[in-house]
């Protein structure tokens, strides 16, 4: 790897669920190939973070101390944390037309991109309840379809070929599938382990090239010779 890389910019997502007959189920948006970033992926409501959002995650309340506990969660200081908070709420709105409680709102998960990209972020998911008497809509410009779909059957579509997703999206969803409803999502995340996963690429000595998952803070080993990305962020299906 040459040249300089770049710093990834702080994002968040957000994970909707909701029960359907029996099953869990989350929303996803099919982005328009013209996107700049991950174009004609499956991907979950989110975006980048805004200077506005620091003043917007500053004045959320905060009776509990959930902030400055989920922030050492997600790898953060409070202030960088709050303000991801209310990048999720806001991107939320403007993607899906969906307004969540805050209470509503847990972290869930922590992705950077590759250092190989020419553009990354930092990103922190999210999941929430979808909540009673709202729907989920196909809002703004930045994408041209959207579904309510179980994990498995995102991923069963994944391995055919029909709904491509980035590593991340497809990790999360590996996740979800071991529930049968939000209530049990939302139970196990709070007691989830989050680590910043950075998928790294790695030249051996004798030229060969590895991909492993390493910690985006500390640089140690999460999981060695995991498979290459299967799609770039940057350049998705172009």
């Amino acid at each position: 790897m040459t040249g300089v890389v770049p710093e990834p910019r702080p994002a968040a997502t957000v994970v909707l669920l909701r029960d359907r007959d029996g099953h869990l189920e989350i929303f996803m948006m099919e982005r328009v190939l013209t996107m700049p970033f991950a174009p004609g992926m499956y991907v979950f409501p989110g975006g980048r973070l805004d200077p506005a959002d620091l003043d917007a995650g500053a004045g959320l309340p905060d009776p509990s101390g959930i902030f400055a506990r989920d922030a050492l969660r997600a790898s953060s200081d409070e202030a960088e944390y709050r303000a991801l908070v209310a990048c999720a709420l806001r991107e939320l709105v403007e993607e899906s037309g969906v307004t969540v409680p805050l209470a509503d709102l847990h972290l869930a998960d922590h992705w950077i991109t590759p250092e190989v990209e020419g553009r990354r972020f930092d990103t922190r998911f999210f999941v929430a309840p979808m909540p009673e008497g709202q729907q989920a809509l196909l809002t703004g410009t930045e994408a041209q379809s959207v579904c309510w779909i179980r994990p498995s059957h995102a991923l069963d579509e994944h391995e055919s070929g029909r709904m491509p997703l980035l590593r991340p999206t497809s990790r999360v969803l590996e996740y979800l599938t071991q529930f049968a409803d939000a209530r049990a999502v939302i139970a196990a995340v709070h007691e989830r382990t989050i680590l910043p996963m950075l998928p790294r690429r790695v030249v051996a000595d004798d030229g060969s090239v590895v991909w492993a998952m390493v910690n985006g803070r500390s640089g140690e080993m999460i999981e060695g010779d995991i498979e290459p990305p299967r799609f770039w962020e940057l350049t998705g299906l172009r």
